[in-house]
């Protein structure tokens, strides 16, 4: 087997499908490098491989001027525990402009599909079920767990070498979760720098695989994939281990943001956008944050 085939075989076994495997060589191929070069590629491009397949629907990019409007459906007919849970994924939706208070996000059917089609490459309803299934047994946390491992540990040359033994089995892997401990170790500096991340205040994974559990249930119903009971069902699984794990709004919220650095890198311009929309929510008397107490 040749160096493209191996490297092809490996993004299969890391569970990415055959479209996104087109795509992220379709990206490298517009780099000099020749195509046949993948260790070189790979090394390039890890950041982008990242982005690409971290799976995150949220399209913040630096420039963006977010309209600040919470949108709300006058019609919601979901009681308090219920619009609680959806409010769990304001960071995103918050971002794509869709309801913070309603199973509902406000998009048609056909948007609600390109929607999942261009961020989650899901074009049915097995596939995400598929999506859902593996957000709920496993999602990003399971690698960021041990990663915060290696960040504890003495040495950066002991970080690494436990990096290799838990998770990376091969160059690829190897690539991505060096690009993801660093990354971490940026995120943390720069949100102790904002007194975010505290003694008292740790950020915790949870919340970006079950806030995207959260939205993508609503994303999949409103695009007709799944039923309002289906949908229902995914989200409130969430609730009470999102109850014990945070202890506020802005607990949850920095989490989010501290996980998105993580996994798409620390990028100044997302990070001011979604802390700048985090206060706007927890002040904003409209805001779901602001209506529902966490404890509630």
């Amino acid at each position: 087997m040749n160096q493209q085939h191996y490297m092809e075989q490996q993004l299969r076994n890391m569970g990415l499908s055959e479209e996104e495997i087109a795509l992220y060589k379709q990206q490298l191929r517009q780099t000099t490098s020749p195509v046949s070069d993948w260790p070189a590629l790979l090394k390039d491009n890890v950041k982008q491989f990242n982005q690409l397949f971290s799976g995150d629907d949220a399209d913040v990019t630096d420039g963006d001027e977010h309209p600040l409007a919470i949108l709300l459906n006058p019609h919601s007919q979901l009681d308090t525990p219920q619009q609680w849970a959806i409010a769990c994924g304001a960071d995103i939706a918050f971002v794509n402009c869709q309801y913070l208070n309603d199973l509902t996000t406000g998009a048609n059917e056909q948007a609600a599909r390109e929607h999942l089609s261009e961020w989650w490459d899901i074009s049915n309803a097995g596939e995400l079920q598929e999506t859902l299934a593996w957000l709920q047994e496993s999602g990003h946390r399971i690698e960021y767990d041990i990663i915060w491992q290696a960040i504890n540990a003495v040495s950066i040359k002991e970080s690494k070498a436990f990096l290799r033994e838990h998770i990376a089995t091969n160059e690829l892997e190897e690539a991505v979760v060096m690009e993801r401990f660093r990354n971490t170790r940026k995120a943390l500096e720069l949100f102790r720098e904002r007194k975010l991340v505290t003694e008292s205040l740790q950020p915790d994974m949870l919340i970006w695989d079950f806030g995207r559990i959260i939205n993508l249930s609503r994303s999949g119903y409103a695009a007709g994939y799944i039923s309002f009971g289906e949908a229902q069902e995914y989200i409130q699984a969430c609730v009470p281990l999102l109850k014990r794990t945070y202890t506020s709004w802005k607990h949850l919220s920095v989490s989010y943001q501290f996980a998105r650095c993580v996994w798409n890198g620390v990028e100044m311009g997302s990070f001011e956008i979604l802390h700048n929309n985090m206060e706007y929510l927890l002040i904003t008397p409209e805001s779901p944050w602001v209506r529902l107490s966490f404890n509630s």
